[in-house]
């Protein structure tokens, strides 16, 4: 199926592409993709050899997952809860639902491939059927009718393209790839039914329809534009029955890719953060794999110089475990349920020749199995056909814990204190603006761990409603500034927009020593009177290694307040000048003088929030630290370090 890296051809010339764009000639394109029906690039179930060999653990780990939902009832979506969005703006109540059915396909799917049981097959089935059936494969956050007024449901008439449509119709175009000759044995009708309706829903829309917002004609784009492409280009090399249309569907592809990239910094940096990184950058690579593939190497867009520094983010902001530094609406832990797939990495890490890259893809998947049962019935096929990765040793494949690593254009700095190991202190510093994609108010935030563990950190987000997309995203309090390592300015918080922006940065990496710089006074509106807010982060390694936090301002004006807000993953313990925030093995000390601040207040923040509370449990905490006469020029330090406990 994949070749390796060491032996993939090259495009005529031999010359390394300076970007997507110069794959995109429909000359090229006609010659060198398959004819409908000839690309096939996992087994189907007829290939026993194949099947029969996977390995034990991962086969009883998807059969116990595929189990568990066959023991409950096909979720029923209603016309009542789409309409409660339409209302309420809760999400969850029916994506759950929806999403709950696309897993258990998935499962199914991945049951019924490993054991041909026609049970399975027959599950397979009525998943397959209720797909079918539904009047829209969008969910109703994305979908014309709950911006619009009129039915407040999906019309049939207008399907829109999102990322689950997508989604949906990739994973019916996966499930006849691997499974058609089981669903043509127990109805003739399924196989055209799904080509009908992909084409109707998913191609056509991709092929005609120019003002999607995702394609790249109307503005910059995001994680969209990989996500939905990855799919479109799955239903068309697997289902389009004209050479024409595969063409057609792949031009427009590398043109809505060529945007994504050609937008991207050239630092490789994430401004969604890791957790969107994963239908961002993984999803790019998830195009340029299915490209390279079906092209026997002719479109080889990992050669693109942007693209290998895409693939080094992940590991870069990894602080250890599953912790991750987090930016905008990721997470600070990996949301192994549904969008992490570390296959998909480590293919990514081998295209682009980057060992480790490679290396903290194996590290994820630690002793588990090959693939699990996900949202995306396509990673885990492709996972499952790739020797590589089946084969991939576990034990001699240990985390690379980057030193450090600085992005200049998306201004995010991640350092520890020692590379390659867990233990002492780890520090993240962002600049950027407030105009990023998921943004949060969030311009000169500093996180720091110790030992592997946060200590002061970002909220991340909560489940998502329509307020998050709204004109109120801002009154939600894990997007404002004064829930962020930053400082309120006399009353006020950062404002949201491209504009507010950190000025002046500047990042010296050493071996021995970490220091960043940046103005924040950008971020806030002119009201506030800042003419400069100047931060400055010194991480200091060796024996007595901490972090030297100053923070000078000079207003127009005396203000009235000062405050720092400080986060912390627990409940603090303050004493006269410091204030200890306890993690499972070290403390956190934070040394202040009395006279810049006085004594904090300490605020608990309850999460009743499932995902926050997946991420950090019962509640977060925040700190106050405020200076006590402010003056229009000003100032106070903070000294961090790791504390022993008792």
């Amino acid at each position: 199926m994949q070749q390796s890296p060491s032996s993939r051809p090259r495009r005529s010339g031999g010359s390394a592409p300076e970007s997507l764009a110069d794959f995109n000639d429909t000359g090229l394109l006609a010659e060198v993709l398959p004819a409908p029906g000839q690309w096939r690039p996992v087994p189907d179930v007829s290939d026993r050899d194949f099947w029969d060999a996977v390995d034990a653990p991962t086969r009883q780990a998807i059969l116990t997952r595929a189990d568990e939902f066959r023991t409950q009832e096909w979720p029923v979506l209603t016309a009542r809860g789409w309409r409660d969005f339409v209302e309420t703006g809760n999400r969850t109540r029916y994506e759950d639902r929806y999403f709950g059915r696309r897993r258990r396909t998935v499962a199914s799917a991945l049951a019924a491939c490993l054991t041909d049981d026609p049970n399975w097959h027959d599950d397979v089935l009525d998943g397959v059927w209720l797909l079918l059936e539904e009047t829209t494969w969008c969910v109703p956050a994305h979908d014309f009718s709950a911006r619009e007024e009129g039915p407040r449901l999906p019309d049939p008439a207008r399907p829109f393209l999102d990322l689950f449509a997508a989604e949906t119709g990739a994973l019916l175009a996966w499930t006849l790839h691997v499974l058609g000759s089981r669903l043509d044995e127990r109805s003739p009708l399924v196989r055209p039914r799904i080509v009908e309706e992909v084409r109707r829903r998913i191609l056509v829309p991709q092929r005609t329809d120019d003002t999607w917002t995702w394609f790249g004609r109307s503005g910059p784009v995001n994680n969209w534009n990989p996500w939905i492409n990855s799919n479109v280009l799955t239903c068309s090399l697997l289902l389009d029955q004209d050479r024409e249309d595969i063409v057609t569907t792949v031009s427009r592809v590398l043109e809505g890719l060529d945007v994504f990239v050609s937008d991207y910094p050239d630092d490789g940096g994430c401004d969604e953060g890791q957790m969107y990184w994963w239908r961002a950058g993984a999803s790019l690579s998830e195009c340029l794999e299915q490209l390279y593939d079906a092209t026997g190497g002719a479109l080889d867009g990992y050669a693109v110089p942007k693209v290998r520094e895409m693939a080094r983010y992940p590991h870069r902001v990894h602080i250890a475990d599953d912790w991750y530094v987090n930016v905008g609406d990721g997470p600070a832990r990996t949301e192994a349920a549904d969008t992490v797939e570390p296959h998909v990495l480590h293919l990514f890490g081998r295209r682009t020749g980057d060992d480790e890259v490679v290396a903290h893809a194996r590290y994820m998947r630690g002793e588990g199995a090959v693939t699990l049962p996900r949202l995306s019935l396509g990673r885990s096929l492709f996972a499952l056909a790739d020797p590589e990765w089946a084969q991939a040793p576990a034990s001699a494949t240990p985390a690379p814990l980057t030193l450090q690593a600085w992005w200049p254009q998306t201004q995010l700095l991640t350092a520890r204190e020692t590379g390659g190991q867990v233990g002492g202190l780890f520090v993240s510093v962002k600049g950027g603006h407030n105009g990023e994609s998921h943004n949060h108010n969030d311009v000169g935030t500093v996180l720091v761990a110790v030992d592997g563990h946060p200590a002061l950190v970002d909220a991340g987000v909560a489940q998502y409603t329509r307020q998050h997309f709204g004109p109120r995203r801002y009154e939600i309090w894990t997007m404002r500034s004064d829930y962020h390592n930053v400082p309120n300015v006399d009353g006020h918080e950062q404002r949201p927009g491209n504009e507010f922006c950190a000025r002046d940065v500047t990042a010296d990496l050493g071996d021995d020593r970490v220091d960043v710089r940046l103005d924040l006074a950008g971020a806030y509106p002119k009201d506030a009177g800042l003419v400069r807010f100047s931060r400055q982060v010194t991480f200091e390694r060796g024996e007595a290694a901490h972090v030297r936090w100053h923070d000078e301002w000079e207003l127009d004006h005396d203000p009235e307040s000062m405050t720092l807000h400080l986060i912390t993953s627990a409940e603090p313990e303050l004493d006269s000048g410091a204030i200890r925030v306890p993690t499972p093995g070290r403390a956190l000390r934070i040394e202040y003088e009395v006279r810049d601040f006085g004594t904090p207040s300490v605020e608990r923040i309850d999460l009743d929030d499932r995902r926050l509370r997946w991420v950090w449990g019962p509640a977060l905490w925040r700190v106050a630290l405020r200076a006590p006469q402010p003056r229009r020029r000003g100032g106070w330090n903070l000294d961090i370090r790791a504390e022993q406990v008792g």
